[in-house]
């Protein structure tokens, strides 16, 4: 990502807020009529640091859920986010990006683009949302994850996490069994509570790679 990405007029954010390491990355998001042959917005999201878009659901009404990765201290907070601080983990770069460390990113953006709606962290101390180790094998891998959306439009993601200490409500697993297990969780739409979360696997290396 570059700072000729073909915004448009009107979008939530026309510039590029830049990066660490020697290839800088913001979040851009378009959006094409069913055809394709019209653009109907585009905008960069993102912080100071990093960032990397992992899965997208489009809602009924047009909104858009974004889940990804960010290692930015300042990454766009909007609404009553359930956690509006970086909770950071050890510096690590993966595809030659560079994260400052990794935090969970859940955002939310208004059908015509123009308004970041919600958006949320979610992590601990450690790295969250990187499928870092042996279980990436190919050109990607590390970026792996899903999110989506029930009737009621509440979110549900499955990613990474090297934390012991990652968020958990309700959970069905209390503890980090290895060096990275798969998380689950759910937020309401408006990304202000986490309804559930808990870790998922053995004394292994785990990912979350799709729900």
């Amino acid at each position: 990502m570059g700072t000729e990405y073909p915004v448009t007029t009107g979008a939530f954010d026309l510039s590029f807020q830049g990066g660490s390491g020697g290839l800088p990355t913001d979040i851009g998001i378009t959006k094409f009529n069913a055809n394709g042959t019209s653009l109907l917005y585009s905008t960069y999201i993102g912080g100071s640091g990093n960032e990397t878009p992992h899965s997208l659901v489009c809602a009924d009404n047009g909104e858009l859920y974004i889940y990804g990765v960010t290692g930015s201290s300042d990454f766009p907070m909007a609404g009553a986010s359930y956690d509006n601080i970086f909770n950071g983990g050890p510096t690590v770069t993966e595809n030659s990006i560079n994260f400052t460390g990794a935090d969970i990113y859940v955002a939310r953006l208004s059908s015509s683009g123009a308004n970041l709606l919600s958006s949320t962290y979610i992590g601990g101390t450690g790295n969250d949302g990187l499928n870092l180790g042996p279980l990436h094998h190919n050109y990607g891998d590390q970026f792996r994850g899903e999110i989506m959306l029930d009737n009621d439009n509440n979110v549900y993601v499955a990613s990474t996490s090297y934390s012991s200490d990652f968020p958990l409500s309700n959970p069905q697993q209390t503890n980090l069994n290895g060096d990275q297990d798969a998380v689950l969780f759910k937020l309401p739409s408006g990304l202000d509570q986490l309804l559930w979360s808990t870790y998922f696997g053995g004394n292994g290396l785990e990912s979350g790679n799709s729900i």
